[in-house]
């Protein structure tokens, strides 16, 4: 494996672009989760990040790009309602960039058709991390890279989740230390006269509707068939550890009562059941810090013989939105 520290050393990432120049997977830190990354132009590349995942074919992936140029390249423009239009509307995202929105677009023809999960679109984004930058950059080509961990399971959040999940699957794992925001890209779909989040994030809506300055809708959480085929992060059931999670409204439900229980709290307080483990998120309930350290703390948990993980909930406001998508579906 070959690992960094927290610098840029040249000759990790050097090794790493030859890796996927060869058509191997390399996993890398972005300041959402940690990607699991391919040439996204080779086909079987592509391919092997479903097989490594167990991952369903016709979940599309998210492919990372160093550069807005690299955007218009890699989409075909020419295959929107209105190219002028969607050129208008990139150009006024570009301050958003690198940062953790991702933008669905018609696909390029350089792009291997196994990424988009049987679709014709591409979802494309500039990571706001110094080491996925750099990879990108010294491979100089687009890398599709879904989060680096088994299928449906916890993103990973840090290189060590990586290697515990992947081990020796994968050619390399760039360790960047702990994600930043700790959750997902947002996904906004430009396919349609009116933008639309499929998969919100820490980008959220209210900003996205002042960049562009008109109206963003919101996907409902049951995502269509069609909607499946343009996001990742969409199926019902994902984001879940081996242990059951639920809410804490739900427990009085819960027949026979658990008897050891871990419990995730977003700020100090109270409980109104039995805790063997409890893992505080945040000092004072800033979401910022809840998202950061959510993933963590559900994979700790996981990792201790419990019966049951209660989660907190907060107002699906915002980042607060992200959060609760993501708790929603790890309780299915």
């Amino acid at each position: 494996m070959c690992d960094s520290d927290t610098a840029i050393e040249k000759g990790v990432i050097t090794k790493a672009a030859e890796a996927l120049r060869r058509g191997d997977l390399v996993a890398f830190p972005t300041e959402t989760v940690y990607g699991l990354g391919a040439d996204a132009r080779n086909e079987d590349a592509v391919r092997r990040i479903f097989q490594v995942k167990g991952r369903p074919s016709s979940n599309p992936l998210i492919v990372h790009v160093a550069s807005t140029s690299e955007i218009f390249r890699y989409a075909d423009l020419s295959r929107s309602f209105a190219p002028k239009l969607l050129r208008a509307r990139l150009e006024k995202l570009s301050p958003l960039w690198p940062g953790p929105l991702s933008v669905v677009l018609p696909r390029g023809q350089e792009i291997a058709d196994a990424v988009s999960g049987g679709g014709t679109t591409v979802a494309l984004r500039i990571p706001n991390h110094p080491l996925a930058l750099a990879l990108l950059r010294k491979f100089d080509g687009p890398v599709a890279a879904p989060s680096a961990n088994i299928s449906e399971y916890v993103s990973p959040t840090t290189a060590e989740h990586v290697r515990s999940g992947l081990g020796s699957k994968i050619a390399c794992v760039l360790d960047g230390g702990p994600c930043s925001v700790g959750l997902e890209s947002t996904v906004l779909s430009l396919i349609e006269e009116t933008p639309l989040i499929l998969r919100p994030g820490a980008i959220t809506k209210d900003q996205l509707q002042a960049t562009l300055e008109t109206e963003v809708l919101r996907a409902p959480f049951a995502a269509t068939e069609s909607a499946l085929k343009l996001s990742p992060g969409l199926l019902a059931k994902h984001y879940s550890p081996s242990t059951p999670v639920c809410f804490e409204s739900a427990l009085t439900e819960l027949s026979p009562a658990p008897k050891k229980i871990g419990a995730i709290i977003f700020q100090p307080r109270e409980l109104a059941f039995q805790a063997t483990q409890i893992r505080l998120l945040s000092q004072h309930g800033h979401l910022e810090e809840v998202a950061m350290h959510l993933f963590a703390a559900l994979r700790e948990l996981d990792q201790m013989a419990l019966d049951l993980i209660v989660v907190d909930t907060c107002e699906p406001i915002g980042l607060g939105e992200a959060i609760m998508d993501r708790l929603l579906r790890a309780t299915k």
